[in-house]
């Protein structure tokens, strides 16, 4: 007889990545808690390349079954090299309406792909592109403006959009980019942040830095693109819209609180507000009940 309570071979291996993980947090808090004392402006620049660094996260199964579906290319976006560049195209001849995917910081396309298959089947064409440094486009690095600089240039590439639809900070993009002139008749925003600034005070705090330290950090962010972080500010740009827009958010977002949805729901005139139950940050992103909301939204603003 075995006993239920000692974790099994298959359960330790699968504790093991998560394990590793925390002790490598430990360690760069450990770093930054030292190295924010000691040598103030190496903590900055380490801080600031690390907010700027997104993740990769393994793809799951059900993106790569939704990604088959695609056309994939990868184009030219100026200095910001070749980037991955997806499209579902209806049945029959054209043109039909486009909607834009831009997923989040640390995302790609295929996280928003399971909205792909009921957009076609009514007529839309859809497309979306990996950020630099994310998915299958190259770079380390990128920030809130690479996303805004490539969505300017897909735009005059593809010309006006129907719909966009952004992801976390993939909204807060899209409602810059649409500040700045990217021209589409409708936006949904899920689980759109407000401020970047909030974020990188946050990695500061849980690294171990000083308010001194990321202060610092962000400066060399704004710095390094030529561009201030409260030109981000999604309220603010969202305010100045005009287009019909929808802004999802669950209650249980652990990543982007709901009050952030709330805000930029309340700044955009006419916006609608839809909170979701139990879905979190990214699950909300797939959720038939999420996909029906933005079919609705699309069907009621025609």
């Amino acid at each position: 007889m075995t006993d239920s309570s000692v974790p099994s071979i298959a359960q330790r291996r699968r504790k093991l990545p998560q394990i590793k993980k925390l002790a490598m947090m430990a360690a760069l808090r450990s770093q930054m808690w030292v190295m924010s004392r000691t040598s103030p402006d190496k903590a900055a620049a380490r801080l600031a390349d690390l907010f700027t660094t997104p993740p990769r996260p393994s793809v799951r199964h059900w993106e790569r079954h939704a990604m088959t579906q695609a056309r994939y290319t990868r184009r030219r976006f100026g200095a910001l090299g070749f980037l991955s560049v997806y499209r579902w195209v209806p049945e029959g001849s054209g043109p039909h309406p486009k909607v834009l995917l831009m997923h989040g910081f640390g995302g790609r396309v295929s996280q928003l792909s399971g909205m792909a298959e009921p957009l076609v089947a009514a007529g839309y064409e859809v497309l979306g592109f990996d950020a630099p440094g994310h998915g299958k486009s190259p770079l380390r690095n990128a920030g809130l403006p690479d996303f805004v600089d490539a969505l300017e240039m897909f735009a005059t590439q593809e010309g006006m959009f129907d719909t966009v639809i952004g992801h976390s900070m993939g909204g807060s993009a899209l409602a810059t980019a649409l500040q700045l002139g990217m021209s589409a008749k409708r936006a949904i925003l899920i689980a759109p942040p407000v401020y970047p600034g909030t974020y990188l005070a946050q990695a500061g705090r849980m690294l171990g830095a000083t308010d001194k330290v990321t202060g610092r950090a962000q400066a060399l962010i704004e710095a390094q693109y030529g561009r201030a972080f409260d030109e981000f500010r999604t309220p603010l740009n969202a305010s100045i819209l005009a287009q019909d827009a929808l802004i999802l958010h669950d209650r249980e977002d652990r990543q982007v609180p709901l009050s952030d949805g709330q805000q930029v729901a309340e700044a955009w005139g006419g916006a609608q507000l839809e909170v979701t139950e139990g879905l979190g940050h990214t699950r909300i992103l797939r959720d038939p009940s999420t996909v029906a909301l933005v079919q609705t939204f699309l069907m009621q603003s025609v």
